[in-house]
């Protein structure tokens, strides 16, 4: 009984307040390559360009409708949007998106997209290393994805990251019937990036 009690406890704690205030309300700059951006959360009003940057990544294809972004956004309580900005022109450099899973303590990345111009410096490590560390700050022990097994660059990044395949679905992706890994990562004692700086320092 007291179990039953401490994980419905442990429940309602996450639904009120799942994240930690300096993980979900955050604005700062980071470095990744010797360059700078800006690292913040997505708002509402940010939603028309990452349906026009998921355009321009998949070539004019839109894996996910905007309405989809809407819902998850107004879901605070188990996801979390990141965004990535290059300052001087304020443009959108890249967004990850992870749901948190509390009952089993796995944060699934649903969503990483890098606009092309911004492909192949580092970012995409760096934000996958960031939702890693976030986990790891909120005790989280898994990370979770998916991807294309056609898409062998991004399994080799998530495989230099520590992701392992853990099965393959059959048929997976409803617009080619394309398979897709499921790939999971344990998180240990730390996580760190040396293309980029982590920290959860407020800088506005």
């Amino acid at each position: 009984m007291m179990d039953l009690w401490r994980k419905f406890r442990n429940w309602f704690t996450w639904i009120s307040r799942p994240l930690p205030e300096q993980v979900r309300n955050f604005r700062q700059m980071i470095t990744v390559r010797g360059r700078s951006f800006e690292l913040r959360p997505a708002s509402r009003d940010d939603i028309a360009e990452m349906v026009l940057v998921e355009r321009w990544a998949y070539e004019g294809e839109e894996p996910w409708a905007e309405g989809v972004f809407y819902d998850l956004l107004s879901q605070p309580h188990n996801s979390l949007f990141v965004l990535i900005r290059e300052p001087e022109t304020n443009s959108l450099a890249g967004y990850i998106i992870a749901s948190f899973r509390p009952g089993i303590k796995d944060v699934h990345i649903s969503n990483i997209t890098i606009a092309p111009d911004w492909q192949k410096r580092g970012l995409g490590t760096f934000l996958l290393t960031y939702i890693m560390t976030v986990a790891q700050q909120i005790n989280f022990n898994r990370v979770s994805l998916e991807v294309r097994v056609s898409n062998v660059g991004a399994v080799a990044l998530y495989e230099r990251l520590g992701f392992q395949i853990v099965r393959t679905r059959a048929k997976y992706y409803d617009d080619t019937g394309e398979d897709a890994y499921d790939m999971a990562q344990m998180l240990g004692d730390g996580t760190k990036d040396d293309d980029g700086q982590l920290s959860f320092k407020d800088n506005r």
